[in-house]
């Protein structure tokens, strides 16, 4: 495990942060909207799965910069999805149809999609390795 870490940059981290939050956002985002279909994209929480896995898979073939690509584009194309699914309602409760405020899991879930769409972009331009001396 130690040689894992070891001659990483802080960007690395990063990534594996980004690894964890992405499942985590899969994870809130089925459950908040698995009863409500109308809302519920199933292509963007496949598409967090493929990028976590296919970052964690480029982390193994010690690909550090392209896991970080992977993992943003990810994140990225999911968050195009939910947006896809989610426009209807946003647009109900912007125009005052339905009387309500926004619900807790799309807050919820805009703020994780948000965080990882911005830490996916930060995480491109970190380094990944120590520079050799």
């Amino acid at each position: 495990m130690k040689r894992l870490f070891e001659g990483k940059s802080y960007g690395f981290f990063v990534t594996l942060a980004l690894l964890v939050l992405s499942v985590v956002t899969a994870i809130v985002y089925a459950v908040s909207y698995s009863n409500y279909e109308r809302y519920m994209s199933n292509g963007a929480v496949v598409a967090l799965i493929i990028g976590t896995v296919l970052s964690v898979l480029l982390i193994v073939f010690k690909q550090f910069q392209l896991s970080a690509a992977a993992v943003a584009l990810g994140g990225f194309v999911a968050m195009l999805l939910f947006i896809e699914k989610i426009y209807n309602y946003v647009v109900v409760v912007l125009v005052g149809i339905d009387l309500s405020t926004f619900s807790a899991e799309f807050i919820t879930c805009s703020a994780l999609f948000g965080v990882l769409l911005v830490g996916g972009i930060v995480d491109i331009f970190l380094k990944q390795t120590k520079e050799e001396q």
